[in-house]
């Protein structure tokens, strides 16, 4: 068998990926800056220094790409928000943890929130994506209110209960991202303040 030709040190698989990557970060810059209605494939392209066959032959169409995009910002905050949430000490100071990791995820890079936020409320495709991300928010946050109420694991009406709770919650703290990123970051949300709502919600 022929060995498989190496460019720059990289074979085809490793080529493809490396090509998966400058799309994605090609996007996140493009969709953050022109929005999903001023933007093309050939904008994106240009971004990553790739020609467009590239962008379908990785991900089939440019929407295909912004899924992705999202799946990519929800599964990194949902990852910062689970460890944040597995170390130690009380309630309180794992769920003020957990609030400062996800307002730290998001505001160090203002771009996640106009894409994941914002910009996913621009077609059908999206919104159910952003839907996901703010479900997989309120279960979050049952999780996080589960222990300050002490309650047990167990109960499925209180849970249900806390998981309304959480959703609601979690979509005001979105709001407080779109704010904070309207206002060109003045008036970061305040995790204490933050902490003792859901504090008291928990608990009511």
């Amino acid at each position: 068998m022929v060995a498989e030709r190496r460019y720059a040190g990289l074979d085809a698989d490793e080529r493809a990926g490396e090509r998966r990557e400058r799309l994605l970060a090609a996007e996140l810059d493009v969709l953050s800056r022109q929005g999903w209605n001023s933007s093309t494939v050939q904008d994106v392209c240009r971004a990553a220094g790739l020609s467009p066959r590239y962008l379908y032959e990785a991900f089939g169409s440019r929407e295909a790409l912004v899924l992705a995009l999202l799946d990519r910002v929800a599964d990194e905050a949902e990852a910062v928000a689970l460890a944040a949430l597995t170390g130690e000490g009380d309630p309180e100071q794992r769920a003020a943890r957990v609030l400062e990791s996800l307002t730290t995820y998001f505001t160090s890079d203002p771009r996640r929130i106009r894409v994941a936020l914002m910009e996913s409320l621009a077609a059908p495709a999206f919104r159910a994506k952003r839907r996901d991300l703010l479900e997989s928010f309120g279960q979050l946050g049952a999780r996080l209110m589960r222990p300050l109420r002490g309650m047990p694991s167990t109960s499925r009406h209180a849970h249900a209960q806390l998981t309304m709770a959480a959703s609601l919650l979690a979509g005001g703290l979105v709001e407080q991202f779109i704010a904070w990123e309207e206002s060109g970051g003045r008036g970061i949300p305040d995790v204490a303040v933050q902490t003792a709502v859901w504090t008291a919600a928990a608990r009511s």
